[in-house]
């Protein structure tokens, strides 16, 4: 009996080393080897940007008489590009607050409050709110706006409750990606333009303007440049052209631009795209074929370089809602060259 035991401790013995040795301790190892030289495809970053979206004045009153005060159904099929990118961004053109009183032109906007909460349940992570009907009902809804973007988780550039504030660049990171913003205007109003002391919206007469530009380059891999700028209902000027071309020289990596309230051309220099108008967005401007067109520009970055970039039409209906989007044309970003964009252009 002794020797039996003795035999069945030895067999047991062998049968724990040889199961030690095939365990998957060894399978594990082998396989952490092999992910670690195979590295994983760094994920495609998608961005897109959209226009002016004005929300007042003929807008609010479709919205109140044909969608039961619904301002989300504006948007529709633009929300699924809207919901499928990583970052979407438009140029917020009015002030969102139920305060202040109107020192505007005639042509004055203030917006509901609740749509800094639509425009975040639709997908936007960002707006320029550097533009000339920002202080239409002053300094006291201009705050009001900051207020509630912040409340509703959604940055803004191009604006501050100081110089300081206006002039920092707003950040996105994505996958160790870090995404800038500026915004600036070159429209005015100047008298609302940010001092240390004082709210305001950072211009692009700015004598520090290129120096503003070259310092948020040096922290970030994305610098996106927002301006407002251009003649309204006319094609890109040479002013435009400087900014755009200085910006880039600057440091940026592609300039986006509004404003004309029409699309206008899409030039590649040095690489970089430089965007001269995305057009109306959301307007009541009823009266042409071509501010009831608006563009978008898509991006992808992957690896921290923009490796994609297209654009497709917006088609709004007299409701102002949008009706359709074009399939994507893409943008060549490797060769310098100017995209014709406008067929005609009216006032």
């Amino acid at each position: 009996m002794k020797n039996i035991l003795i035999v069945l401790s030895v067999l047991i013995l062998i049968l724990s080393v040889f199961l030690i040795y095939k365990s998957p301790k060894t399978i594990s190892y082998e396989s952490s080897i092999i992910s670690e030289n195979l590295k994983p495809e760094p994920k495609e970053i998608k961005l897109i940007f959209f226009g002016d979206i004005m929300l007042d004045r003929g807008v609010k009153s479709s919205v109140n008489n044909n969608f039961s005060e619904d301002y989300s159904v504006l948007f529709g099929p633009a929300k699924d590009l809207i919901n499928k990118a990583d970052i979407a961004f438009l140029n917020l053109e009015g002030p969102i607050s139920d305060g202040g009183r109107k020192v505007g032109s005639i042509y004055s906007f203030r917006f509901d409050p609740k749509i800094s909460t639509v425009l975040k349940e639709t997908g936007f992570d960002i707006v320029s709110f550097a533009n000339n009907h920002v202080g239409d009902y002053s300094s006291v809804a201009f705050k009001d706006t900051l207020t509630h973007l912040e409340n509703a988780q959604i940055l803004q550039t191009g604006a501050g409750m100081n110089y300081s504030d206006a002039k920092t660049p707003r950040e996105i990171i994505i996958e160790n990606t870090k995404f800038c913003f500026l915004g600036f205007s070159d429209v005015g109003p100047d008298w609302i333009k940010a001092t240390e002391a004082t709210a305001g919206i950072l211009l692009a007469s700015d004598p520090e303007f290129e120096n503003i530009i070259k310092s948020a380059k040096l922290n970030c891999d994305i610098l996106i440049t927002s301006f407002h700028w251009g003649e309204e209902y006319q094609y890109f000027n040479a002013r435009q052209e400087k900014l755009a071309k200085s910006a880039i020289d600057a440091g940026a990596d592609i300039v986006i631009g509004h404003h004309p309230h029409v699309t206008q051309d899409i030039e590649i220099y040095k690489g970089k795209i430089i965007v001269y108008s995305l057009g109306n967005f959301i307007f009541d401007q009823y009266f042409s074929p071509e501010t009831l067109e608006g563009m978008n520009i898509s991006l992808v970055v992957k690896d921290k370089i923009i490796t994609d970039a297209s654009f497709r039409k917006t088609q709004q209906t007299r409701k102002y809602n949008i009706e359709s989007i074009s399939e994507p044309t893409n943008i060549d970003i490797s060769t310098d060259q100017i995209i014709k964009i406008q067929n005609s252009i009216r006032k």
